[in-house]
């Protein structure tokens, strides 16, 4: 049902410029065919993804031509955004007759320039590597003996046709050399089928750090061959949680929870207060969590009781632009990128803004793909 909405999404917006766009300009009928022609091809990325890659998000397509359809697609979407928001303004400006003929090639020429360079812009900061950036934590509670301790977190990796292994390379060098104590997964690893894209994923069993890997499944893990990826991570050494606990050094608890679309694979429904139940000794308390939030009463019937020091998170791609993310905060109980106090059961909730892209949204803007590192530091009484 999603993917035929997202098919058919994308004409409406080629129908808006065409109407918000082309129509206005007054342009030759030749030429109006020829730009109705173009914004077909823009808009048919997911059909045509569908149709000869065999999945409307995960195509099976050469790299830089999942890049390309990208970028015609998202720019198709910034035309027709900025034809609906500077459409009066043009207009008012020709009844004024203020340079007419500048206006006329600025709405002609400019507009599809802006549009077509931002999505350039964009694409581009969703496919370069992630950096390391590092954040230091303060909590009140904090055994001294883990003050100071490394925790780097990797999430929405996304690793697919368009988003390849020398890119998964990239980020596990770059996390390896942070030197964390810890390193946590939260999710989204990759998008396809494990025999296909599993090479693209495969350098993550190099990542190395002194207390170990652990990971937790993120909705992308049940959309995509689920049983077949389980197989695999298990056959490199990842360790996933599923409503269970850890514990890598004394005094320390990390408990992770599968995500709520694991009734795909007959999993058990996520419950932290399951998983937090052998975590009774005064243990400072990690949450792994691929979404940054869940309605527990929902889920299992009741509300998430368990109190957690640190809670990890990912899922919504850091909102992916500005506008956008009061969009996805919506879905996401308001939590969209970075670190909140006090967010529900979690005295710190961080929200990774993911180390990849995926096919259907591919651009960011203002919010670069990242690794975490977060320092744990012990609060100064």
């Amino acid at each position: 049902m999603i993917k035929t909405i997202f098919t058919v999404i994308p004409f409406v917006f080629a129908a808006l410029v065409f109407a918000a766009f082309v129509v206005p300009a007054k342009v030759r009928v030749r030429v109006q065919a020829i730009m109705a022609m173009f914004l077909l091809f823009c808009s048919s990325k997911f059909l045509c993804f569908s149709a000869f890659g065999g999945d409307a998000f995960a195509p099976e397509l050469p790299e830089r031509m999942i890049w390309f359809w990208g970028w015609a697609y998202s720019g198709m979407c910034f035309l027709a955004a900025f034809s609906v928001v500077l459409g009066p303004v043009r207009r008012f400006l020709e009844r004024r007759s203020v340079a007419p003929r500048t206006v006329r090639w600025l709405w002609l020429a400019g507009l599809p320039a802006l549009s077509w360079t931002l999505s350039a812009v964009g694409v581009w900061n969703g496919v370069k590597p992630p950096e390391v950036h590092t954040v230091e934590v303060e909590f009140e509670n904090l055994p001294e003996s883990l003050d100071g301790y490394r925790v780097l977190q990797i999430s929405d990796i996304h690793a697919s046709a368009s988003a390849r292994r020398w890119r998964t390379k990239a980020i596990v060098d770059a996390a390896n050399a942070a030197g964390a104590d810890m390193i946590c997964l939260t999710g989204d690893n990759a998008d396809g089928l494990s025999q296909v894209r599993k090479y693209d994923i495969e350098p993550i069993r190099n990542l190395k750090a002194r207390d170990g890997v652990y990971a937790v499944t993120g909705n992308h893990e049940y959309y995509f061959d689920t049983f077949g990826w389980m197989a695999f991570y298990d056959s490199i050494g990842i360790k996933f949680l599923v409503n269970e606990c850890v514990f890598p050094r004394p005094g320390l608890a990390v408990a992770g929870v599968n995500d709520l679309v694991c009734e795909r694979a007959w999993e058990p429904l996520p419950d932290p207060d399951a998983a937090l139940a052998s975590a009774t000794n005064g243990e400072f308390r990690i949450l792994l969590q691929h979404r940054p939030y869940m309605k527990y009463e929902h889920i299992v019937g009741r509300e998430m009781k368990e109190h957690v020091d640190f809670q990890l998170s990912g899922h919504s791609h850091g909102g992916i632009c500005p506008v956008a993310d009061r969009l996805i905060a919506m879905f996401n109980g308001g939590y969209v990128r970075g670190l909140y106090r006090n967010a529900g059961n979690a005295e710190v909730l961080c929200v990774s803004p993911g180390a990849g892209q995926w096919a259907g949204f591919p651009v960011r803007f203002f919010n670069d793909p990242e690794i975490t590192l977060y320092i744990l530091r012990r609060k100064a009484k």
